[in-house]
C-alpha cells in the first residue's frame, strides 16, 4: 500500500483551477471508473489505465475516455494529476513516475471526498454488511421520489446496468468503505451506519479501533442514521452531537416496523417514524437482512423530506445488485446462485434466505477473502454454515497478502463439520456437476474470483 499526502477537498479544488489533465491509475475499478466519468463530465481531460481491459474500460472509452492496456510511465506523460486506488502500490511505474517528478498522486478516497461537494445533498452509506445493496436501494427510493440522485455504488446496479447512475447534482448517494480510513474523507450530510462489526484485521487491530472509525465517521457530518440492534451502535453514537434517527426492530428506535411479516418471498411491514406511519414496505428482496437495510434507508428518506409513499415504491421497485444471492442458472436441474459474502455474518444471513427457498439439499461453495481475516473470524467461518448440507472450500483469495498464519481451505475443511475440500475450480465443478439434481441449490460465494466457476456449471 502506498504512503499517501491528505488531499481535503479544497486542496483538491484549488488544483483544478490550473491543472486539467488528470490520470487515473486502475481506472476500470468500480469506483474509479465513476469518478473519472464525473471528472470529464465537469471539464477534465481524463485518461488512464488498468491491469486488463473489461467491459468497464470500453464503456469508457465509448464516452471518449482513453484507457491503456497495463501501467506504462509513457503513457501519462503530460498528466498533471493523479489519482490511483488502494491496489496500486509504490513501485507502479505510473505513480513511480509522478512521485518522481512531484506530481499531485491523490486517493481515490480523496477524490471522492472533493466529488461529494457538487451536490447539494448527499448521503453516505457505510457499516460491515449491506453497504453496497443499501446504497442502491436507498438511490432507487430517491429516483422514485422524483429526486433524480446520482449513485456511486461498489456493485454493479441490476437496474442500470452499471455501479454509477448518472444523475443531477441535487442529491448523491454512494458507498461509503471504512478500510484503511476511506470513509473519513467524505463528509456527507448524512452519515448511514447499517450495522457496526468488526472486519478488515490487518488494518483494523481490534473491536475498540473499529468502533473509533466508525464513530469518527458519523461525527464528521450534520445528520446520521444508524442501526441501533447492531451490537456496537451504542458504542458508535455515545458522542454523536448532530441529528441522529435511529432504525431497529425492536421498537425503541426513531424508525421501525409494525406489523412485520416474512411468511412470503420477500418481507413487508408498516414503517413507523416515531409512532406514525410513514408508510407501507414490501421488498423486493429476501431476508432478515433486507428488512435493517429498507429500514436504514427510510431513516435517510426521512431526513431528506421524501414522502413515504414515494419512498415505498422506490423500495419495493429494487430487485438487488449484482452477486447478492444473484440467480445465475441451472446444473443438474438445481438452483446455481452468485453471492458476495465474505464475513460469518453475511454467510448466516445469505444461507438463511437460501435455505427457505431450496426444495431440495443446499451446497455452498466458499472462497474465504485474505488470510487476516479468516484467521481473525476463524471460529465465525467454521460455524457459519450449519444451514447448508454441505460447504466446498476452495483455497483462500489472497487480494494484497501472503500467508504467514498458516490459514488454508485445507485446514476450515477439516475443522467445520460439513466441510470439504475439493481442489481447485475444476475439481470443484466437476464434482458438483456430479452431485447436484433437480430441487438442489448450489451458492457461490465469496469476494474473490470463486465465481468463475459458475460458467463452468451452468
Amino acid at each position: 500500500m502506498c504512503k499517501s499526502t491528505y488531499y481535503s477537498p479544497a486542496k483538491i479544488a484549488e488544483l483544478l483551477k490550473d491543472r486539467k489533465n488528470i490520470w487515473f491509475i486502475g481506472i476500470g475499478g468500480v469506483s474509479m471508473s465513476s469518478l473519472a466519468e464525473i471528472a470529464a463530465e465537469n471539464g477534465c481531460i481524463v485518461k488512464g489505465s488498468d491491469r486488463t481491459l473489461s467491459d468497464v474500460t470500453r464503456a469508457l472509452e465509448e464516452r471518449g475516455i482513453r484507457v491503456y492496456e497495463g501501467h506504462d510511465e509513457n503513457n501519462c506523460k503530460g498528466s498533471e494529476i493523479f489519482v490511483y486506488n488502494s491496489a496500486i502500490h509504490d513501485d507502479n511505474p505510473e505513480y513511480a513516475y509522478a512521485k518522481r517528478l512531484g506530481l499531485p498522486l491523490i486517493k481515490r478516497s480523496d477524490f471522492l471526498g472533493y466529488v461529494v461537494t457538487f451536490y447539494r445533498h448527499s448521503a453516505g452509506v457505510a457499516g460491515t454488511h449491506g453497504k453496497s445493496t443499501s446504497t442502491a436501494m436507498l438511490g432507487a427510493a430517491l429516483a422514485e421520489a422524483g429526486l433524480d440522485p446520482t449513485v456511486l455504488n461498489g456493485a454493479v446496479m441490476r437496474d442500470c446496468k452499471s455501479s454509477y447512475r448518472r444523475g443531477g447534482y441535487e442529491s448523491l448517494v454512494f458507498e461509503a468503505c471504512e478500510y484503511t480510513d476511506s470513509f473519513l474523507s467524505f463528509f456527507p450530510e448524512i452519515a448511514v451506519v447499517l450495522n457496526v462489526g468488526y472486519d478488515h484485521a490487518d488494518y483494523f487491530p481490534d473491536q475498540a479501533s473499529y468502533n473509533r472509525s466508525f464513530a469518527k465517521y458519523i461525527s464528521q457530518s450534520p445528520q446520521a442514521v444508524i442501526n441501533i440492534d447492531s451490537e456496537n451502535a451504542a458504542e458508535v453514537i455515545k458522542d454523536y452531537g448532530g441529528r441522529l434517527v435511529t432504525c431497529g426492530i425492536n421498537g425503541k428506535a426513531d424508525v421501525y416496523p409494525e406489523n412485520l411479516r416474512e411468511d412470503g418471498e420477500y418481507p413487508e411491514f408498516d414503517a413507523m417514524y416515531r409512532g406514525s406511519l410513514y408508510a407501507h414496505v414490501k421488498l423486493g428482496v429476501p431476508g432478515r437482512h433486507n428488512v435493517y437495510n429498507a429500514l436504514c434507508c427510510i431513516g435517510a428518506c426521512v431526513l431528506l423530506g421524501v414522502d413515504g409513499e414515494a419512498a415505498a415504491r422506490g423500495i419495493a421497485a429494487f430487485g438487488g445488485v449484482a452477486r447478492r444471492f444473484e440467480f445465475k442458472g441451472k446444473c443438474g436441474g438445481a438452483d446455481v446462485y452468485d453471492d458476495y459474502a465474505h464475513h460469518p455474518d453475511e454467510i448466516r444471513a445469505t444461507l438463511s434466505v437460501a435455505r427457505k427457498k431450496t426444495k431440495g439439499r443446499l451446497y455452498v461453495v466458499f472462497q474465504s477473502h485474505t488470510y487476516t481475516r479468516t484467521a481473525e473470524l476463524y471460529d465465525g467461518f467454521i460455524s457459519a454454515f450449519s444451514l447448508c448440507d454441505e460447504v466446498i472450500y476452495c483455497d483462500i483469495y489472497p487480494a494484497r497478502e501472503t500467508d504467514t498464519l498458516g490459514m488454508s481451505a485445507q485446514k476450515l475443511a477439516a475443522d467445520t463439520k460439513n466441510g470439504t475440500y475439493k481442489g481447485g475450480f475444476e475439481d470443484v465443478a466437476a464434482y458438483l456437476k456430479s452431485v447436484l439434481r433437480p430441487l438442489d441449490t448450489v451458492v457461490i460465494m465469496g469476494a474473490g474470483n470463486v465465481n468463475s466457476i459458475i460458467p463452468m456449471i451452468i
